[in-house]
């Protein structure tokens, strides 16, 4: 999906289906420089056909957040990256990939970590727009932890349901042989 000049671009939020547009591509930049497009989000330029939003080059959602070996948080962008730093989200030994050169690193080792004495980054928004992804990365952790969990719950309910299906099949065999050997007919 070029991004060429193009005056409408749609965004389409993953949690809750609302539907922000028609911008332009800057905007749309803006919004994922500022942590208000998460990597499961997608964006369109005619509402009809939607891309996920990392998917498009020029949104720069080029990095990803190791919370340890199994979990990660991403593609987002630097601007999401430093505002998970800024709410204490993550620190600057977080390990943080860099998908377009498949390099991983501290924050505090990347470029763009900030100095001590930089001032905090203020960012002019529209009205209408999507609103921060402010995402508690240990809370998605605890939630993929539990959905693990529930896989596994629901894995060993098929397994105890199978078990009693069988089981009552034996039961059934073990009643007709039962009558054929004694010539009753079942009490019921």
């Amino acid at each position: 999906m070029p991004s060429d000049h193009l005056d409408t671009w749609y965004l389409k939020k993953h949690d809750n289906g609302e539907i922000f547009g028609p911008v332009p591509f800057s905007r749309i930049t803006e919004w994922a420089g500022t942590a208000q497009i998460a990597p499961q989000d997608s964006v369109s330029t005619d509402g009809e056909i939607w891309t996920k939003a990392p998917m498009v080059p020029d949104l720069r959602m080029d990095w990803l957040i190791k919370l340890d070996e199994d979990h990660f948080y991403g593609p987002t962008t630097v601007g999401a990256v430093l505002e998970f730093l800024e709410n204490n989200e993550i620190s600057g030994s977080t390990t943080i990939i860099d998908c377009c050169h498949a390099t991983e690193s501290p924050l505090r080792e990347t470029p763009f970590y900030p100095q001590p004495t930089l001032p905090g980054h203020e960012y002019l928004l529209s009205s209408r727009a999507p609103s921060k992804g402010i995402v508690r990365l240990s809370l998605q952790k605890r939630i993929r932890e539990l959905e693990v969990a529930l896989l596994e719950k629901r894995r060993q309910l098929d397994m105890a349901s199978d078990t009693i299906h069988r089981l009552e099949t034996r039961v059934k065999e073990l009643e007709a042989r039962v009558r054929d050997i004694t010539g009753l007919s079942p009490s019921r």
